[in-house]
């Protein structure tokens, strides 16, 4: 009866609005290669380019996804429904395991936490792999602590088992696991490392067919957009767990890390007064140890890693250690000792911030996630024959290639080395979307170009521009500007669609500069 009530809120506030939002570039990206098939993908994944691999993730979600869609279908509603499917179950999975470590009320607060939090449901609607990354390495952690608690070497195998293939949906899983690993060094347990061992090994051969494609990939991630992070870095994730991964009103910036602080300091704090009162050995205890390193090593360890190894901080990869963080705050409220009035704010706050969190989340229509479906109507109606569609970059170009299969759009390829170039020409002969050299290749000499980008494309531009004067060639408005005649600008909020015309005998040649 609670798990079904658990998992109806957890559903219902994951089918909220779950296509109303337009798909953004990764989820967009997501459906167009998915829907290429096995040999496609794999060849888009590991064919060279550059000295590396094409591209840095495991296809395990795009080929259960590919299947997905063979059933549901491609709008936005049933490419996500996957998620949100996937998403609902993990708020099972907490259920399960808080219950496990502290009990049936600890369970139920924890899974109407998971249920309700809105990082959780952000990643839940989502087409994209971390809601399958955080629901399998929930179930790893969960048959780690049955075998840890002796419950047969079948528990040993399936805790290697689904770590292998967590690694399959999301690489960054290896941190997180690393953490798991950790544990029998944490509380000097050397009988069970060695069979912590046993089951890596396990985890490692499942792997393994994978693994040797790895040294390419890495190659590929140093590549990558992530910057190093800071310390700050360390509370934006934990306001995530607690909120929304979201650029949202910088009036909620300080309650978030304010609640993200204070949930901290009182875990730590309630647990050390707990850890006082329970022998060593005990369940309990154990098992707080457990939640607290789970929900805050992964994240210290990534930050490490993006300084030690390569920069690799992102939040969303951290969906896992949300979960436990959500178990956590599930013994706070009920098993930590404070006073009830105590419990009440602190739950209340925890409620008010979770509010906007996931009101913010259902009306989010800005980057990354504008109208790209009205904007591609608004192309539909307006394009001529003859007329040239260019995208500044492949983040406006694959969601509305998804929303306008049938409208002629061409797109620029991001500065060759830069941080952004990471579409791949292997991947983008995946996809069949190959990307222009430059905007007057891609409007090729029309007498009319739509031009679509974001607002702040043109910033950046001007900043990439700033720092390097080579990189004039690749600002495509700046050259439009010079060689057509800008007739009208319709915005569909930050999404700009500008309208040239004219061009001059340079453009009609439709030759890079």
């Amino acid at each position: 009866m609670v798990l079904g009530l658990l998992l109806l809120i957890a559903l219902g506030l994951r089918l909220v609005n779950l296509g109303g939002r337009t798909l953004w570039y990764d989820e967009a990206f997501a459906v167009l290669f998915a829907e290429q098939g096995l040999d496609a993908m794999r060849a888009g994944t590991l064919e060279q380019a550059d000295g590396s691999a094409a591209d840095v993730h495991p296809l395990l979600y795009y080929v259960t996804l590919h299947g997905w869609m063979r059933i549901a279908g491609q709008s936005a509603a049933a490419v996500r429904l996957y998620s949100a499917l996937v998403g609902a179950l993990s708020v099972a999975v907490v259920y399960g395991l808080a219950r496990d470590w502290f009990g049936e009320r600890t369970g139920r607060a924890a899974g109407l936490i998971a249920a309700i939090a809105p990082f959780h449901v952000q990643y839940s609607q989502e087409a994209r792999m971390y809601a399958l990354l955080g629901l399998v390495l929930l179930l790893t952690t969960w048959a780690y602590w049955r075998a840890w608690q002796g419950r047969g070497p079948a528990w040993w195998i399936a805790f290697g088992v689904l770590a292998g293939i967590s690694m399959y949906v999301q690489q960054l899983a290896a941190l997180y696991l690393l953490a798991l690993g950790l544990l029998p060094v944490v509380f000097r347990d050397g009988p069970r490392l060695v069979r912590t061992v046993g089951g890596a090994g396990v985890a490692f051969a499942v792997y393994l067919p994978w693994m040797v494609n790895l040294p390419e990939q890495m190659g590929k991630l140093r590549q990558y957009w992530v910057e190093r992070p800071n310390v700050l870095h360390l509370w934006l994730a934990l306001r995530s767990f607690v909120s929304v991964n979201l650029d949202f009103s910088p009036a909620w910036w300080l309650p978030t890390f304010l609640l993200a602080a204070v949930l901290v300091v009182l875990l730590f704090y309630r647990a050390w007064a707990a850890r006082q009162s329970l022998p060593p050995g005990d369940h309990e205890r154990a098992a707080l140890g457990w939640a607290l390193w789970l929900a805050l090593a992964p994240i210290l360890l990534m930050w490490v890693a993006s300084y030690v190894l390569q920069p690799v901080f992102l939040p969303r990869a951290l969906l896992p250690s949300a979960l436990i963080f959500y178990v956590a705050m599930g013994w706070l409220f009920t098993r930590g000792g404070m006073p009830r009035p105590v419990v009440a704010i602190v739950a209340g706050a925890w409620a008010v911030v979770a509010a906007f969190g996931l009101v913010t989340h259902y009306s989010w229509d800005t980057f990354p996630n504008p109208p790209f479906d009205r904007a591609v109507r608004y192309l539909e109606g307006a394009v001529a024959e003859g007329d040239a569609v260019v995208h500044g970059n492949k983040i406006t170009m694959l969601p509305m290639v998804y929303y306008g299969r049938g409208l002629p759009q061409r797109y620029v390829r991001d500065i060759p080395g830069s941080g952004s170039d990471t579409l791949a020409l292997p991947t983008q002969r995946a996809l069949g979307l190959l990307a222009d050299e430059c905007v007057a290749e891609a409007a090729g000499g029309a007498e009319r170009v739509w031009y679509v980008a974001f607002d702040r494309l043109e910033d950046e531009m001007a900043a990439l521009v700033a720092d390097n004067p080579q990189n004039q060639q690749y600002d495509s408005l700046r050259w439009l500007r010079q060689h057509y005649t800008e007739q009208d600008t319709v915005r569909f909020n930050d999404l700009v669609i500008t309208l040239f015309s004219g061009p001059d005998a340079q453009a009609r040649e439709a030759m890079c500069p």
